[in-house]
This record gives structure tokens, C-alpha cells and sequence, in this order.
């Protein structure tokens, strides 16, 4: 009997610890928390706005390969980012290229739409291979580089023409596209940045 009640005894000052680390550790939290409002960074997309830029994504892939027989000969890259939107690849009528813009202006939520998109046959896997390679060497470039937001930038390359995607002030987009164009493979970079202002100092 005397070791039972030793053992509740035990039990109870376990949970009078736990209960009390928990409390505390509830404390700092919210104590944490109110010290002062959290800003959102201006630069960076809410898990919100990335969600409905997936969205857009699939809507139009998904809508204008549906909309007319001749997109199965061609080749789309389709891109959201804080929606904007690029349409880059090949179609094979200049019918069709414009026919993808009408078909991602009735999406939700879309506000802008660069159609890159080529008249002519869609490129070779070698050629999407060496795309893939490149967005791969601008992505690890602008991850290296210090005094550049890499993590805030969409990239993305189709027949060896580099896009860029993001929400940047005007001096960060000009350093990222700079750091863009070192890379050898690239014939050409194109800025499709949405512009914020810069901070005040």
C-alpha cells in the first residue's frame, strides 16, 4: 500500500512539473507574439497568393490545351507569379498563340499576361534539356551571389531565353538580371518582374 502511494506521489509531481513547463513555455510564446506586429515582407508572396499562382498554373494548362486540338503539336511553358503570368513555348499558328492569351484572361485572379509564346514547331528534348540546365545554373548563381534575392525569384528558360519572375525593386531586378546573363548558356534575359518600391532608409 505505502509503494502505491509513493507511486501516485511521484505520478502527481510529474504532472505538476509538466503542467507547469507548459504554462511556461505558453507564456513565452505569447509573449513572443505580442511584442510587437508582424510585417509581411513586401518582396515575398503569402502562402495564399502561391497557392492561387498553382492555380493558375493547372487552370491553364489544363483550359488551353482543351480549347482547340492543334495545342497537342505544341510545346508550353506556362508560369504564375503573384499573377502574372508567362506563356513561353511554341504553337503552330499565330491562331493559337493568340488563343492562349483569351484563354488565361477568364482565369480568376490573373492580372497580367506576357505571351512569349513562337510560331513554329515545338523544340527537341536536347533543347529542353539544356533549358533545364540553364534555369538550373541562373537558380544556383543567384543563390550564391550574396547581394541578390534569389530565393524570391521565378525562374524560368525556354530555347535558351532566360525569364525572370518576381516581386523585386528596380535596383534588385537590374542585379538579377546581370547575374543572369554571366551565365554562358543563356542567349538572352527578360525581366518580367513586378517593381515594388525600394525601402525607406
Amino acid at each position: 500500500m505505502t509503494e502505491i502511494r509513493h507511486r501516485l506521489a511521484s505520478l502527481a509531481l510529474l504532472l505538476s512539473l509538466s503542467l507547469t513547463a507548459l504554462l511556461t513555455g505558453c507564456g513565452s510564446i505569447m509573449s513572443t507574439a505580442g511584442a510587437g506586429p508582424i510585417e509581411e515582407d513586401p518582396g515575398e508572396r503569402t502562402f495564399g497568393q502561391w497557392m492561387t499562382d498553382e492555380s493558375i498554373e493547372t487552370k491553364a494548362k489544363v483550359n488551353i490545351n482543351a480549347a482547340d486540338e492543334g495545342y497537342d503539336d505544341a510545346h508550353l511553358s506556362i508560369a504564375s507569379f503573384n499573377g502574372f503570368v508567362l506563356l513561353a513555348g511554341q504553337v503552330p499558328s499565330e491562331t493559337l498563340k493568340a488563343l492562349a492569351t483569351d484563354v488565361v484572361r477568364k482565369i480568376e485572379d490573373v492580372r497580367r499576361i506576357y505571351n512569349e509564346l513562337e510560331v513554329g514547331p515545338a523544340i527537341s528534348l536536347g533543347t529542353r534539356s539544356n533549358d533545364t540546365w540553364i534555369t538550373t545554373q541562373v537558380k544556383s548563381k543567384l543563390l550564391a551571389t550574396s547581394d541578390t534575392p534569389g530565393t524570391r525569384v521565378k525562374v524560368v528558360t525556354e530555347n535558351s531565353v532566360v525569364y525572370l519572375m518576381g516581386l523585386m525593386t528596380e535596383e534588385e531586378a537590374d542585379r538579377v538580371s546581370l547575374a543572369a546573363a554571366e551565365v554562358g548558356s543563356a542567349q538572352r534575359v527578360v525581366q518580367l518582374f513586378e517593381l515594388i518600391p525600394a525601402p525607406a532608409i
